[in-house]
């Protein structure tokens, strides 16, 4: 932060130390930094308390949550009971206190304080986490991490180990590497829209229809029918009123892209799961999915989508 203009961080770690984190989510919060958990990274323990830091935060991916402890060498001590309660309430109204400052929701701490092992939220808990997700400039560069992503997904991988440093490393890249502007500008914005619609669609139907409708043309060739915007969203609603918790990633390395002076063919294979809570049903699978897209004054938008269904479970 001291050498960069940081405004978003992408927290994606197994955790740490409490009172460090705390001080982290801190830092983030008053310098008005958001904080996005992006679909197949997962954020646990001291990195939750990190995320719930964000000024503006976007929950897509996993943020599991615990009961502190110690881990001090001195762990196994035995220590009198009356000063190890006070110790406990005081560390807990700490947090308490703090996440408080970042408009945390108290289900949180009944998920937290509650249990030893990670609980990790679901997707209808999900949504109650977000914050600012409307700004247009923090959605912007959540579909920049996102594009990025496809590009490099390995980067979300955790190491086995911490390597041994023997010498300065060098600085670390940016959330946006300078290679990244390598791939040509149009074929970059289609990325970029494949991963955002699917980062949209799986969120809950009161966030996921208004945003996946701004991707669409007024009017659009939607598996073999010329369609209306209207009757595309009515479709989408139809759908997402019969599956409400949906989970849509495109499979890595899958995506292909032929783009003209104005329009761009994408293909790619989408790995997907749905469920109904209310009838009980569950279903996964994979499909193929090809938009055509044209450029117009706002950016790419849909004038055509078809798919078919390579597997369901």
């Amino acid at each position: 932060m001291r050498d960069h203009a940081i405004s978003l961080v992408v927290t994606a770690s197994p955790g740490g130390s409490l009172y460090e984190g705390l001080q982290i989510a801190a830092i983030l919060h008053d310098n008005q930094i958001a904080t996005y958990v992006p679909v197949g990274a997962s954020c646990e323990s001291s990195c939750a308390n990190i995320f719930l830091g964000g000024f503006r935060r976007l929950l897509i991916g996993d943020v599991g949550v615990h009961q502190f402890y110690s881990g001090g060498p001195d762990a196994s001590a035995s220590t009198p009971k009356d000063l190890t309660t006070a110790t406990t309430q005081y560390t807990t109204a700490d947090i308490i206190g703090i996440m408080n400052q970042f408009e945390t929701p108290p289900f949180v701490y009944e998920k937290m304080l509650g249990t030893t092992d990670i609980y990790y939220f679901v997707e209808s808990e999900k949504a109650r986490l977000n914050k600012g997700v409307d700004d247009a400039d923090f959605a912007g560069k959540v579909v920049a991490v996102d594009a990025y992503l496809m590009l490099k997904p390995e980067v979300l991988e955790r190491p086995s180990a911490l390597p041994v440093v023997a010498e300065i490393a060098e600085p670390a890249p940016s959330v946006i590497p300078t290679t990244t502007p390598l791939v040509p500008a149009m074929e970059y914005e289609a990325i970029a829209l494949v991963a955002a619609i699917n980062r949209d669609w799986s969120m809950q139907n009161e966030q996921a229809l208004p945003a996946v409708s701004k991707y669409y043309d007024d009017q659009v060739e939607f598996y073999g029918n010329s369609m209306s915007l209207e009757a595309v969203m009515l479709e989408k609603q139809k759908f997402a009123v019969r599956w409400p918790v949906r989970n849509y990633k495109v499979e890595d390395g899958s995506v292909s892209i032929d783009c003209s002076t104005d329009v761009c063919v994408l293909d790619s294979v989408i790995a997907w799961s749905a469920a109904s809570p209310e009838r009980g049903a569950e279903a996964t699978g994979r499909s193929t999915w090809k938009l055509t897209l044209v450029a117009t004054a706002v950016g790419l938008k849909i004038i055509g989508e078809t798919g078919t269904t390579l597997k369901r479970d």
